[in-house]
């Protein structure tokens, strides 16, 4: 028999059970604050602009929350992005849980 393990996805949910965080926003949030632009964000990770705009929005309406602070650029661009402090903490948490739940499933038989 081959050897084999556990993987696990995790995500964060609403009081509506709707999924409000997950794996794929954290990387998104995590690459804004490292270049301060969802479009450099966006590429790095793979993803259109709009689809990455989509996912930060959609989880704002469902938060209730500001992920992200965005100044446009006007026309010879220059515009940047801000992780709001609520998105840093939800992004800590996230990676802290994720990290605790890794530790505990390499445990298990």
């Amino acid at each position: 028999m081959q050897k084999t393990s556990y993987r696990f996805k995790l995500w964060m949910v609403n009081e509506k059970d709707e999924a409000v965080f997950g794996d794929g926003l954290a990387r998104l949030l995590e690459e804004i604050e490292a270049h301060h632009s969802v479009l450099e964000a966006a590429k790095n990770l793979r993803m259109s602009y709009r689809y990455a705009l989509h996912r930060i929005t959609l989880a704002e309406e469902r938060l209730g929350e500001s992920l992200v602070t965005r100044v446009r650029g006007g026309a010879k661009g220059g515009g940047s992005s801000e992780v709001t402090a609520f998105g840093k903490n939800l992004v800590s948490r996230y990676r802290k849980t994720q990290a605790e739940l890794g530790t505990k499933i390499k445990t298990l038989p």
